[in-house]
Formats: C-alpha cells, sequence, structure tokens
C-alpha cells in the first residue's frame, strides 16, 4: 500500500534540509549589498559628533574637487520628504542635531574608497546645546508611557500587592540594571537604491519587504506600484531589521540625487550602534513576598528604561511578571526618561530578556532566604 498522504511531521531530531542552506554556503546568496548592478554609486554618511545642537556650517569644497565624488548631500539641498512626521525619518531635513551619530550628511561617489575619503574632508561645524544621556531613576522627566511594546498597558495591579509584601513572611528587594545592548548581526544594515523614471528599486536588508514599502512610499509620497523592495536573503537582524532607519532614507535621497544610478550604502560597525537600533537600558526593582513555605503572596516589578527624545520607543520589561508566577497580587510599572540618545527599537526578546533576567534573579536570591532549592521554589508557584 502506498501512502500518498503529505508527511506532516518528522521524527523528532531528524534532519531537516534548509531551503537556502546551499546558496549561503556556497556563496552564491546575494545579499543587499552584493546585488549586481552597473556602474553602482557607492555612499557614506556623515554623522553628528554632539549629542544635541545644531549644525552650524558645512564646508564641502574638499571633497567636491575630489575626482569621482558625484554629489554631496546636506540639510540645505537634500530632498524634502513628503511626511516628516517621524523625526527618525526626517533625514536631513533641518539642522537640527538629537543624538550623537546622526546622520547631517553624505557622499556619493564612484568607488566606496573615493567616497570615504571625500567625507573625511567635509568640515561640519556643530554648536552643541545642554543634553542628557544617562537612566536614572530620578530624571526630572521620567513619564508613564500610554503602553508598552506593542500594545501592552504600562502598569498594572492585581490585588494589593504592598500590603502582601508588608505582611509576607519573608521577602526581597533587590535593584537589578542591565546596559544598553546593540544588535550586531554579520550583515550590517544596508541598501541600494535605484530611482529611475520615476519608479524606485531597492534592495534591503530588512525583515519586513512591506513596511519597508509602505513606510518609503509615505515619506515619499509615491504610489505603491511605483516601489519595489526585495530582500531574498538577510545575514541576520535580531529584530533591528523589523523597521525602516535613516540608512535606508538617506541611500533613496542618494539615488533620487542621481537617477539612473543605482547607490549602494552599508553602515560600518560604529554606526550601527546609534543609526541601527538598540535595546534600552534598564533599571528594575523587583519585590517578592512568600509565606514559610515558599509560596509567593505578592510580586511588585518597577521598570525605569530611556527612550529618544525625538521617538518613543517603551520596551515592555515588566510583562513577563505578570504571568510568570500565580502570586494572588503581583503589580508592574514602566516609567520612560526622554534621553538625547538614538532611537531604541527592538532586539531578540523583547522585554523578556531583561525582564526575565531581573525577575529571576530575585527569585534565585529568595531561594537562598528560603533555604529551598530554586527548582522547586518556581515549581511551586
Amino acid at each position: 500500500m502506498t501512502d500518498t498522504a503529505p508527511t506532516a511531521a518528522r521524527a523528532l531530531g531528524a534532519d531537516l534540509p534548509r531551503i537556502d542552506g546551499p546558496a549561503k554556503v556556497t556563496g552564491a546568496a546575494h545579499y543587499a549589498f552584493e546585488h549586481p548592478v552597473s556602474r553602482p554609486a557607492y555612499a557614506v554618511p556623515l554623522v553628528s559628533t554632539v549629542a544635541r545642537g545644531r549644525v552650524a556650517a558645512l564646508d564641502v569644497s574638499a571633497a567636491t574637487d575630489l575626482p569621482g565624488v558625484l554629489a554631496v548631500l546636506t540639510h540645505r539641498g537634500a530632498p524634502r520628504l513628503a511626511d516628516s512626521g517621524d523625526a527618525e525619518h526626517a533625514v536631513l531635513q533641518s539642522a537640527d542635531i538629537r543624538f550623537r551619530g546622526q546622520v547631517v550628511g553624505a557622499v556619493v561617489a564612484d568607488s566606496l574608497e573615493i567616497a570615504r575619503d571625500a567625507a573625511a574632508r567635509v568640515v561640519v561645524t556643530e554648536v552643541a546645546e545642554a543634553h542628557t544621556v544617562t537612566l536614572t531613576t530620578d530624571h526630572p522627566e521620567l513619564y508613564t508611557p500610554e503602553k508598552v511594546n506593542p500594545n501592552y498597558p504600562a502598569d498594572t495591579s492585581q490585588g494589593d500587592a504592598e500590603a502582601g509584601l508588608a505582611s509576607a513572611a519573608v521577602t526581597v528587594d533587590a535593584t537589578y540594571r542591565t546596559p544598553i545592548e546593540f544588535a550586531f548581526p554579520m550583515e550590517p544594515h544596508t541598501t541600494v537604491a535605484r530611482w529611475h523614471d520615476g519608479a524606485l528599486t531597492v534592495q534591503e536588508s530588512t525583515q519586513s519587504v512591506h513596511g519597508t514599502r509602505v513606510t518609503l512610499c509615505t515619506l515619499f509620497g509615491l504610489d505603491e506600484d511605483r516601489v519595489t523592495v526585495t530582500a531574498p536573503y538577510v545575514g541576520g537582524a535580531f529584530g533591528s531589521k523589523g523597521l525602516v532607519h535613516a540608512p535606508t532614507i538617506l541611500t533613496v535621497m542618494c539615488a533620487m540625487t542621481l537617477p539612473g544610478r543605482a547607490v549602494k550604502l552599508a553602515l560600518t560597525r560604529p554606526q550601527m550602534s546609534t543609526l541601527g537600533g538598540h535595546r534600552t537600558p534598564t533599571i528594575q526593582r523587583v519585590q517578592l513576598g512568600a509565606e514559610r513555605d515558599g509560596t509567593l503572596v505578592a510580586i511588585a516589578h518597577d521598570v525605569w528604561e530611556h527612550t529618544s527624545r525625538i521617538k518613543e520607543f517603551a520596551e515592555q520589561t515588566g510583562t513577563a511578571s505578570r504571568m510568570m508566577y500565580a502570586a494572588p497580587s503581583i503589580r508592574t510599572s514602566h516609567r520612560l526618561a526622554p534621553l538625547d540618545v538614538p532611537v531604541p527599537t527592538w532586539m531578540r526578546a523583547p522585554g523578556e530578556a531583561p525582564g526575565m533576567y531581573a525577575l529571576e534573579s530575585a527569585m534565585d536570591e529568595l531561594a537562598v532566604a528560603l533555604g529551598v532549592d530554586p527548582v522547586e521554589l518556581r515549581i511551586a508557584n
């Protein structure tokens, strides 16, 4: 008897072929920057060196005099966006500087080497203003966001956590800090853009081709049938390539300045830390209350994070504590400090990674205080 039904399941541990595996390991896979185009031009961003201020002057003469330089874009002559409501996306729309490493210009040349050389010759005069870049629990501008990523309430309260903690036989009250974290995949953020006859073609290292297309249409006032975005392979992302960031917009601007010419841009590793998103640092206070037998009676998890002053992103750091253990009283809160820093974004296990670290560290401390096995403590709760 022949079994013609499709194979719906395989034995646990069985080898499964990865569809794109052979192309990747043999080098046949073309990532965004490697996409073959004729006569590509290369863009190199110019970035700010102050955390807040403005561009007072730009001297591009030494760059434009260099053979092979095709264009130098600054806020004085860059294409105007149809929609600049999203401040992260308002690339080269003003002289304002809102974080260190912000794009303040770009050089486009016949080769990457010439573009880098020319970029080093541009003299950018910046006027620095007072800035704040340090997260603290007493920051004067702390506020409660309307929601935390993606759509959770910022604060929750079940039962009376304060009363539960006050009456608990054993308590833990600990504060944990996690540092700022960056997604550094093997393939950096890269874009290849070509503007030809009113149509835009983009090869992008992205986790969201459709989202990138919609964003570019909105920013540049284009109909969707005039924009094509492709990303057959992505060399790592960890969440950082789920949204459109400034380098993609800058590359499209450069392509529009040179109609018919494909422009390639790849961030350097230092630029990845300011223009590719990051996970916010956190300060977390976790309070646990338990009976002598280890039964949890109350959990309180308070979170402080930073966000960029120009665009809010609130990571859902405390949400795991709302459902991880069966305590009758649970309270969680999130507070944001708007700082003069780059815009945070998704990063692998958003919220869960820093939040579970704090909660589970507190559970370990509770196990020590109770003198019980930490695994058994978790099972019991």
